[in-house]
């Protein structure tokens, strides 16, 4: 992600227009390429190091706020850490008591006419030694005088070495760039509307599923063609954690470029005022998926419910792959699970609202009142459910759970409930 500085936009007619590179620039490339090669030509070495180098091809030139932009962009691929045989804690602590002790009066003391003067001497290295030998018996460790030195303030940022880096391609962060342009737009919407045609019925549930995973406040509509209309909260229309919630906003954006016919339409508060603004985004802004659609997802708080169910040894079999349900036109019912009965080939679906405002809990359950199919579970958390009495008349049944559903709980919903 970029910072709010690192963001190059201007409004133009009331909106937000992030100043997207051409990816294809020869300059552009080869700016890319040579700040990869500082950064693979620094794996082991301190994190300062690699500061000043790119500080001295940063300068101070027009492009200073894209070199910047693309070296964080480096920098998040990287990991930095401490190197030390010794916590540096306990180094310190070490080097500055034995240093505390080792200050001696001198032989002949100086005199002045004001009186006598003590000089003290200092034995800069006998510190560092005596320390080392204090460490290494009480650490079990082999540690020179040149080790408490180099470990003395390793835990500092800027001392901590680049253990390992993710290289990429020069045109992939150049594109990688434009995203995260797009991205730090986002992190200031209030409210965001996804337009999109219709696609194969896997890659609808992916796109559905990945909503799912960044836990996204959303509500979806039928266009009537096979697409959907889908409107998520932005971070600046909630109270709480909008800083986290506004980053898995903008993490879900690199999902949305792999599909094709499809429209973002975004309110955002934009620039030191805030200022109402809108922002687009379509396939035609040419922005290039920079991850890969690894298939569908699930929170990790439910994703083991599959392996937890399977060994209860009931023939009531789970699956994740469940087809989309419409909801009277005016919403979509994306089933986390199926779960088939192989004897009476019956099937219930559930869905599972964990991370959701009371408010679009409410909205919910209205819906499925009057649209909800009858084979089917509800999960709700507890911290979600205002009182037992709003729950009434929810087709099919309700199942309330404290951290996650259980798997032994919902087989005995399916065999209570739905037979088997």
């Amino acid at each position: 992600m970029l910072t709010a500085d690192l963001v190059l936009a201007r409004i133009y007619k009331g909106d937000v227009k992030p100043r997207y590179i051409n990816t294809e620039d020869p300059d552009k490339l080869a700016l890319a390429e040579e700040l990869i090669a500082i950064f693979g030509g620094h794996e082991g070495r301190p994190r300062h190091e690699l500061d000043a180098e790119l500080e001295e091809l940063v300068g101070t030139g027009t492009d200073f706020l894209l070199h910047r932009a693309l070296a964080k962009l480096l920098f998040d691929r990287c990991t930095f850490d401490t190197e030390s045989e010794v916590d540096p804690e306990k180094l310190r602590k070490a080097v500055f008591d034995t240093a505390a002790s080792a200050y001696r009066r001198p032989v002949a003391p100086k005199v002045h006419s004001e009186g006598e003067q003590q000089i003290f001497q200092f034995d800069r290295e006998g510190v560092l030694t005596a320390a080392a030998v204090e460490l290494a018996a009480a650490e079990d460790v082999e540690l020179t005088p040149a080790d408490v030195e180099r470990g003395l303030y390793a835990d500092l940022k800027d001392e901590q070495l680049l253990q390992e880096w993710k290289p990429c391609r020069p045109k992939w962060l150049l594109e990688r760039y434009n995203v995260a342009l797009a991205q730090g737009v986002l992190l200031r919407a209030s409210e965001l509307t996804i337009r999109l045609s219709k696609q194969p019925a896997k890659r609808q549930r992916e796109l559905f599923r990945k909503i799912k995973f960044f836990q996204l406040l959303h509500r979806v509509e039928s266009n009537g063609k096979g697409g959907w209309t889908i409107r998520l909260d932005g971070p600046v229309s909630l109270f709480k954690a909008s800083g986290k919630y506004g980053v898995r906003m903008a993490s879900f954006l690199p999902t949305l470029l792999h599909f094709d016919r499809w429209k973002l339409e975004a309110t955002v508060r934009w620039g030191p005022r805030r200022r109402e603004c809108g922002f687009k985004l379509s396939p035609r802004n040419g922005l290039r998926p920079t991850t890969r659609l690894l298939g569908q997802w699930q929170p990790e708080e439910i994703g083991w419910l599959v392996e937890q169910f399977e060994k209860l040894g009931s023939p009531w079999r789970i699956d994740a792959e469940g087809d989309l349900v419409p909801l009277g036109g005016q919403g979509v019912l994306v089933p986390d699970f199926v779960f088939h009965h192989p004897l009476t080939d019956t099937r219930v679906t559930m869905e599972i609202l964990g991370f959701w405002r009371r408010g679009a809990v409410k909205s919910r359950l209205e819906l499925l009142r009057e649209h909800g199919p009858e084979n089917f579970i509800l999960a709700l958390s507890k911290q979600l459910a205002a009182g037992r009495e709003d729950l009434d008349d929810v087709p099919g049944e309700v199942y309330l759970f404290r951290t996650h559903p259980i798997a032994r709980q919902v087989l005995k919903i399916l065999e209570e409930r739905f037979g088997g």
